[in-house]
C-alpha cells in the first residue's frame, strides 16, 4: 500500500460504525483480490447491514486510468474480480448502517505477478514466462550490446509500507512538497554466483528494491569483479540512486584499506542482506557482504534533485554484465527497531534459521523437531522466492578420543555460522554430533581456518600419588590400618573427602575393649554392659556384648573382660 487516506462517508452519518483499522487487501490471482474491512474496535458493528468497496486503476497517486467502480455485499470479505494483471489499484472502503454512512478509508494496492525471467533491454521491464519450476534465476547482460542488462522484479505483499506527512521544505522557487516518514524498518536480501570462465569476462549483479511502478527509480547494491571494479577504478560494491537516467552514488563507509571491501571473485557465492531504515527525511541502507558492512545514507533537503525514493513493494535482481545466477530473493518488514539493530544473520531466511531445531533421539528412532517460534510459515511464502534445488542437508559425525578418558564439554562449528550443530552426545570416551546445513550452497565443515568442527574439553591425565592419613578417633586407641587406593582420584580435596567419608562410616564403629575388673564371677559371654570412660571416647550410652570372659586368683579373684561395641 503506497499509503492511507480518510475522508467523510459520502452520505448521512452514522458515527457508531466508523472504521478504525485500515482494511486487509490481498491478492487471489493475477486479476483479482480480496478486501476485508475490519470491525475490530466498533462499537455500533452488528447494526453494519452493507460492506462497500470503490475500487479504481490508477496511473499514479493522484492520476486516473479507469473510471471507479463500486460492489457492495453484505459478508465480509469481498473478492473483485476482473482487475488489470499489474494494475495499481485506489481501493475505498466503507460501512454502511440502516441509520447511515460511516467514514471512508482509501488505501492503494498494486496487483503484481510472480517474479520472472527477463530479457536483456535498455529499459528494465517485466516479460517472459512466469519461473514454475525449482531452478536458478540466471540473468545475463552485456554480452554482446554494453548497457544492455537482464531484469526482473516483483512485489512482495510482505513490505508493509508505513504512514507519512506532507511537509514543504526549501525556499521560494526551491520550496517543494516532500514525505515526512514514520519510523519503518525492512530487509531485503539474494545470494547471488557469478560463474568462473576460462576466458576472464567482466560480470556483475546487482539488488534493487523501493522501485517505482515503471521501474526506472529505485535503490541499488551493484556488485562487480574485482577487474570489471579495477577498470572504473571504484570498489566493487556500490549503493547507488537510479532516478530515471540519472545514477548517483551514495557515500558509503568505505573509507581507507580497512573499511574497504576490494575483491570480489567469479565462482564464490557472495550472500548479500540488506537493512533499511526509513525515518522522517532520511533512509539509511546497510548492506552485509558475506558479514562485510556498508553503510549508506540518503536524506531529502532542499535542492531540487534531492529527495529520497519512496518506499514500495518492489523488488529487482539485475545481471549487470557476464552471467549472474541468484538463488533466491527476500523482502520483509522487520517489527520494530529491535529487531532491526539485531545482527545481519537474522535477517536472512537461512541464516540462523534451524538454531532451535534438535534431533530426538528416543526409543531408537531419530526424529526432527522445529521449534523456532519466530518463523512464521505463512509470512515465509510471501517474504520468500528461492529458484536453487536446495537439499539441507544433515551430517553425522563420531569420534573416539585418542587421549581417554576425557572431560569434553561441547562440540563447536569453529567460526562456521552457515553450519549448526543441532544435537550433540558425548561421554569419556566418544563422542557423536549431528550438523545442519544452514545455508542454500555447499559449505565445509573444515578448511583448516577459522571454520573448524571439532569437540573441546579436558583429558584425565595421572597427577603421581596423593596420600592422605585420617587422624584417629581416640589419641590412646589402639591403631589398625586401613588402606584404600585408587588411580581414579585426581586432586587432594577428592582423597581427603573419601578418606573422613571411609572413616565415619566404617572405622572404628566396632571397637574391641579389653578390661580387667575387681573379680565377678557372674558376667558370662553375652551380657550386655555399658562403661563410661570418655578419656578413650566410650560413653554410658554405647552397648557392649560381652564375647569373653577369664577368671584369674592372684591375691584375690581377678575378671578379665573382652567385649565389641554394638
Amino acid at each position: 500500500m503506497a499509503y492511507l487516506e480518510e475522508e467523510a462517508g459520502g452520505g448521512t452519518l452514522d458515527p457508531t460504525i466508523n472504521q478504525l483499522f485500515t482494511p486487509i487487501v490481498s491478492k487471489v490471482s493475477n486479476t483479482s483480490i480480496s478486501v476485508n474491512l475490519s470491525t475490530l474496535g466498533v462499537t455500533g458493528k452488528n447494526n453494519i447491514t452493507t460492506y462497500k468497496v470503490i475500487y479504481q486503476r490508477m496511473v499514479n497517486d493522484t492520476t486516473s486510468a479507469d473510471a471507479a467502480q463500486t460492489t457492495t455485499s453484505a459478508s465480509n470479505p469481498i473478492t473483485i474480480s476482473g482487475l488489470t494483471e499489474n494494475g495499481y489499484y485506489k481501493i475505498t472502503t466503507q460501512f454502511i448502517s440502516a441509520a447511515g454512512e460511516g467514514n471512508k478509508k482509501i488505501s492503494y494496492y498494486k496487483l503484481s505477478s510472480t517474479i520472472t525471467n527477463a530479457s536483456k533491454t535498455g529499459s528494465p521491464k517485466q516479460v517472459g514466462d512466469k519461473v514454475t519450476a525449482k531452478s536458478y534465476l540466471k540473468l545475463t547482460g552485456g554480452e554482446t550490446v554494453d548497457n544492455k542488462f537482464t531484469f526482473a522484479y516483483r512485489d512482495f505483499d510482505s513490505v508493509q509500507l508505513g504512514t507519512y506527512t506532507n511537509e514543504t521544505i526549501g525556499e521560494g522557487a526551491l520550496s517543494k512538497p516532500v514525505r515526512n516518514y514514520s519510523p519503518g524498518y525492512y530487509s531485503f536480501g539474494t545470494s547471488i554466483i557469478m560463474p568462473p570462465l576460462i576466458k576472464y569476462k567482466p560480470q556483475g549483479a546487482a539488488l534493487g528494491f523501493f522501485l517505482n511502478d515503471s521501474n526506472d527509480s529505485g535503490y541499488f547494491i551493484f556488485l562487480e569483479t574485482s577487474a570489471t571494479a579495477a577498470a572504473a577504478s571504484t570498489s566493487p560494491i556500490k549503493i547507488v540512486k537510479l532516478v530515471g537516467k540519472n545514477m548517483k552514488k551514495l557515500q558509503d563507509s568505505q573509507k581507507g584499506n580497512r573499511a574497504t571491501l576490494d575483491q570480489l571473485f567469479a565462482g564464490k557465492v557472495y550472500n548479500l542482506d540488506v537493512k533499511v531504515k526509513i525515518e522522517n527525511k532520511s533512509i539509511t541502507i546497510t548492506a552485509y557482504i558475506n558479514g562485510f558492512k556498508i553503510e549508506a545514507t540518503d536524506t531529502s533537503s532542499g535542492a531540487q534533485d534531492n529527495e529520497i525514493l519512496y518506499p514500495s513493494k518492489r523488488v529487482a535482481l539485475v545481471g549487470i554484465s557476464g552471467t549472474t545466477i541468484f538463488d533466491y530473493v527476500y523482502a520483509d518488514t522487520l517489527k520494530n527497531q529491535e529487531e532491526y539493530n539485531k545482527d545481519y544473520q537474522l535477517l536472512n531466511f537461512y541464516n540462523g534459521q534451524f538454531s532451535k531445531d534438535f534431533l530426538d533421539l528416543a526409543y531408537g528412532d531419530m526424529l526432527y523437531n522445529a521449534t523456532n517460534d519466530d518463523v512464521d510459515i505463512i509470512s515465509k511464502k510471501n517474504a520468500f522466492d528461492e529458484f536453487g534445488t536446495v537439499v539441507r542437508e544433515i551430517a553425522k559425525k563420531s569420534v573416539r578420543f585418542s587421549n581417554a578418558p576425557a572431560i569434553p564439554i561441547k562440540w563447536t562449528t569453529g567460526g562456521n555460522k552457515l553450519a549448526q550443530v543441532i544435537a550433540q552426545s558425548y561421554d569419556n570416551f566418544k563422542a557423536d554430533v549431528f550438523v545442519l546445513n544452514n545455508s542454500s550452497i555447499t559449505v565445509p565443515l573444515s578448511d583448516r581456518g577459522v571454520n573448524q568442527l571439532s569437540i573441546f574439553g579436558n583429558t584425565i591425565g595421572f597427577s603421581g600419588e596423593i596420600v592422605y592419613e585420617t587422624s584417629p578417633v581416640a589419641g590412646y586407641s589402639a591403631s589398625e590400618p586401613v588402606i584404600f587406593e585408587s588411580t581414579w582420584l585426581q586432586n587432594a580435596k577428592d582423597v581427603k573427602s573419601l578418606a573422613d567419608w571411609i572413616q565415619s562410616r566404617v572405622v572404628n564403629k566396632a571397637k574391641i575393649i579389653t578390661m580387667k575388673i575387681f573379680g565377678n564371677p557372674l558376667i558370662s559371654v553375652g551380657d550386655i554392659i555399658t562403661i563410661d570412660y570418655p578419656y578413650q571416647d566410650i560413653t554410658a550410652e554405647q552397648k557392649i556384648i560381652v564375647v569373653k570372659v577369664s577368671q584369674r586368683y592372684q591375691g584375690g579373684l581377678e575378671t578379665e573382660i573382652t567385649g565389641r561395641t554394638l
